[in-house]
Parts: structure tokens; C-alpha cells; sequence
């Protein structure tokens, strides 16, 4: 399965680029991630509601390193900090409106 989703990730990887751009790429976290507390596995972790800090964090060190998991490893590994930073802060503005 996790092949699967790896796959669909690396596939959908060519359009992004373009700022207005990262609304596909945040539609590629939520695809395993899920939003509103809905996720489709549940042993993914949910990114609503988490802090920007923390986002930024995990996705870095799992793309240097020193955290691993399979999947988030290689897809981290192609986000550059740009990227990283740009889904930190869709994901905790997306989570945080009123």
C-alpha cells in the first residue's frame, strides 16, 4: 500500500513549481494525511491543528535524516525549504482561520 502512495506522489511531482502551485502539493499531504481529522490510514498522523513550528521541523528532519520512515523520507527529500515552508504555513493558516 505504501508503494502505492509513494508512487501516486512521485507521478504527481512535475506540476508543481509555481507558488499558486502548492495547493496541489498540500492536496498530495492530505491524500495520506487527511483533513478535518479524517484520515484514510489511520496510523498517519492528522495535520490539522498542528503548529507551524512543528511541521517545519518534521518535514526538514526527515528530509536530512534524522527522522525516518519510509514514505516521508523520500518525499521529503524532494521538497526544498521553499516547499517546506510554504506547506508549514497552508497547513497551520488552513487550520487556523475563523
Amino acid at each position: 500500500m505504501r508503494k502505492s502512495i509513494l508512487a501516486l506522489i512521485f507521478c504527481s511531482l512535475p506540476v508543481f513549481g509555481a507558488a499558486d502551485d502548492y495547493q496541489k502539493l498540500a492536496n498530495m499531504c492530505i491524500a495520506c494525511h487527511g483533513s478535518d481529522n479524517n484520515t484514510a490510514f489511520p496510523s498517519i498522523p492528522n495535520l490539522k491543528w498542528q503548529n507551524k513550528l512543528y511541521l517545519t521541523k518534521q518535514l526538514s528532519d526527515f528530509k536530512n535524516g534524522q527522522r525516518q520512515d519510509a514514505t516521508m523520507t523520500k518525499v521529503a527529500q524532494l521538497l526544498s525549504e521553499e516547499d517546506i515552508e510554504k506547506l508549514a504555513d497552508y497547513f497551520y493558516t488552513l487550520n487556523h482561520q475563523e
